[in-house]
């Protein structure tokens, strides 16, 4: 499946998610991310997003040595750990490869009565294809996150084939059903 499928479907599913009962986070909170897995049949893309500031400790834009440091630190981090953090059953013979690992900055005016400020946002964003030997319909998912202390709300939307799951992890791992 290509990639621009496979965005419309976590597009579609995120939609969803946000019209859900379950609560979804806005833009860019600190603390929250946004983790969103979609398959068809046996290939799937993760996409994992949160506010820089609880990935790296910061959003500005890496300048200095020691925020570079910090940038790549936490990249190879993610690459060399979503396997942890995301842990299919040894059945489905899955394997997960990097495509991107970057802070995404975006400049925000802000309006104050006597003069212009601006202020900086970062995200810290991750993408992953998945290729499973087997179907991961009818196992279990574990999630955790807890590596990454400064993230305290991970909202999870799980699309795979006509399955579609959302979860809410915290402060520990969690088990996800894909029944």
């Amino acid at each position: 499946m290509n990639n621009l499928i496979m965005l419309s479907l976590l597009s579609i599913s995120m939609f969803a998610h946000a019209k859900s009962e379950h609560r979804h986070h806005e833009a860019h909170v600190h603390g929250g991310g946004n983790l969103n897995i979609a398959f068809d049949k046996l290939t799937g893309q993760i996409e994992f997003r949160a506010a820089a500031e609880g990935i790296l400790g910061f959003e500005h834009i890496a300048k200095s040595d020691v925020d570079q440091k910090i940038l790549a630190d936490a990249k190879l981090k993610f690459e060399s750990n979503i396997a942890k953090m995301i842990q299919f059953e040894s059945v489905s013979g899955c394997i997960i490869n990097k495509e991107k690992i970057e802070m995404v900055s975006e400049k925000i005016e802000k309006k104050h009565k006597k003069s212009k400020k601006q202020s900086q946002h970062s995200d810290f964003m991750a993408t992953f294809k998945v290729i499973c030997n087997k179907s991961i319909l009818g196992t279990k998912i574990t999630f955790d996150f807890t590596s990454f202390k400064k993230i305290q709300d991970l909202d999870v939307t799980l699309l795979v084939d006509t399955l579609q799951k959302t979860v809410e992890i915290k402060d520990q791992p969690v088990t996800v059903d894909l029944k």
